[in-house]
């Protein structure tokens, strides 16, 4: 069997939705098509579609399978284009893993404006916060925010954040403010459970000493806008990212406690898995992204323009 013709002509079918569409499409007959979809299910010993009388849809091990086949056919026409010399317009669909916050709060515009500038690539961006295996999962990037270890996979800086404890007038007043890590033991502590030390927090002063705090609150929550919205209305104190915390900051909705001691500035890097060839369309967005994000000279990411830093 041509496996790569067979890919070719099942990422087609599964496209139209339709076998007499996939045919008229390739120039065949319906019932050409049908049978080379069936010496392929044959070949890999699983059904790859459901069929109806109206429309055929992918069973789940044929949807896992229509991504791999969509990214090794994208593969094979840059390796062709790098072979002629010429340049592979980007298309197909870019899978895309970002935090909940980060990904709602900034990544709009330049999807949109990646959108307009490469109409061939379809954007699958899922938004959420736990660590995910990109090859495992078959994502083509990842965002983090952390200053990464080593890894097999390839990051790129796009930016940068603050971490900064922070605590609304109102929770100030009423509690006091902490001046030391260690008062931290005396006040609501609100909690971001994605973190690997939830109820230790680790603080380092400018001269190098460092300290960890048991903490404890009435909130703990994986989502660090409800963590900021809990704060601005008086329930605890948080470390939380500028890119979440800024504007609250800004309009003195919340403020910065325990300045002497904290943390150093956190990457916002892409991360994609290693490899020779980078594709098109990973090539063109982490390209777009570092431009979108890049501060201007001489002057701060959005999130932390006139915030004391």
């Amino acid at each position: 069997m041509d496996t790569l013709n067979a890919m070719k002509l099942y990422c087609h079918i599964v496209d139209a939705g339709q076998l007499s569409i996939a045919a008229d499409q390739l120039n065949l007959s319906k019932g050409t098509v049908s049978k080379q979809l069936a010496k392929l299910e044959a070949h890999l010993g699983g059904r790859l579609l459901n069929r109806t009388t109206r429309r055929l849809t992918p069973t789940e091990v044929g949807i896992a399978f229509y991504e791999r086949a969509k990214q090794i056919l994208e593969s094979v026409e840059e390796a062709e284009c790098v072979v002629t010399g010429l340049t592979v317009e980007p298309s197909g669909t870019l899978k895309i893993n970002a935090p909940m916050s980060f990904g709602f709060l900034h990544m709009g515009e330049l999807l949109a404006k990646y959108q307009q500038k490469y109409p061939k690539v379809t954007v699958d961006i899922t938004l959420h916060d736990r660590q995910i295996d990109l090859i495992e999962e078959g994502y083509d990037l990842a965002l983090r925010i952390a200053n990464l270890k080593d890894s097999s996979l390839i990051a790129r800086k796009i930016a940068s954040c603050h971490l900064v404890m922070c605590a609304s007038p109102v929770y100030l007043k009423r509690n006091g403010e902490p001046k030391k890590p260690s008062d931290l033991k005396n006040h609501q502590c609100l909690l971001y459970t994605y973190s690997d030390s939830v109820r230790s927090w680790g603080f380092e002063d400018k001269h190098g000493k460092k300290q960890q705090v048991s903490v404890n609150g009435a909130l703990s929550t994986n989502n660090g806008n409800l963590i900021c919205d809990a704060l601005v209305n008086g329930m605890g104190i948080a470390r939380l990212p500028t890119f979440i915390i800024g504007d609250a900051i800004r309009q003195g909705k919340a403020k910065i406690i325990l300045d002497e001691w904290r943390s150093r500035p956190q990457n916002i890097s892409l991360l994609y898995p290693s490899s020779r060839h980078l594709s098109a369309k990973v090539r063109t967005f982490v390209d777009m992204a570092v431009e979108h994000f890049r501060p201007v000279v001489d002057e701060d990411n959005e999130w932390d323009k006139n915030i004391p830093l």
